[in-house]
């Protein structure tokens, strides 16, 4: 597995106006009520991904859209490295995946341009459950290929578990 420390492609400014779009759109997002509707119901592919914080040095929680792909799970941002998030992700290189079957450490590899990064973006797009937020993604899409920042998740194997086995059955029974 390569380490998530890659660079991120360089931002396209002309495209400045999704960008705005995009944060707007994420400042309006009532975080603490989909945290709550998340934990009484199935609402989408909608898991917490736990990160270290690259300056604080302290666990934060953010909601991301975890589209799988046959064993793969991809998680992304459309406005690439200007979400904290994204930041700290490429600077831990891991995260834990918080799903209701339970908790699976992972790595985090970022994605270069090429195949397996557009079939992650369209997976994402596609994984959307939201109609607004699908419409919103579809009509971006040439700037979120463009900026926006994803990542394959690898499951991490468990002390004491050499094959895996615990960490195979958390990521089997999430989905």
């Amino acid at each position: 597995m390569k380490a998530a420390s890659q660079r991120l492609h360089s931002f396209d400014p002309t495209q400045g106006s999704w960008a705005r779009v995009f944060r707007v759109f994420f400042a309006l997002v009532p975080t603490p009520a989909v945290r709550a509707m998340r934990k009484a119901v199935p609402i989408g592919p909608i898991e917490e991904l736990v990160i270290l914080g690259r300056r604080s040095g302290h666990d934060r929680g953010v909601l991301v859209v975890l589209a799988q792909v046959g064993g793969f799970w991809y998680v992304g941002h459309p406005n690439g490295d200007r979400a904290n998030w994204v930041l700290n992700l490429i600077a831990a290189g891991r995260a834990t995946v918080i799903t209701r079957a339970g908790a699976t450490p992972v790595g985090a590899v970022l994605l270069a341009p090429g195949e397996e990064r557009n079939i992650a973006i369209r997976e994402h797009t596609s994984q959307q459950k939201a109609l607004p937020t699908r419409l919103l993604y579809r009509a971006a899409r040439t700037y979120i290929t463009s900026a926006g920042a994803f990542f394959r998740l690898e499951p991490l194997t468990v002390k004491g578990d050499p094959d895996g086995m615990a960490v195979a059955a958390s990521v089997a029974r999430s989905r």
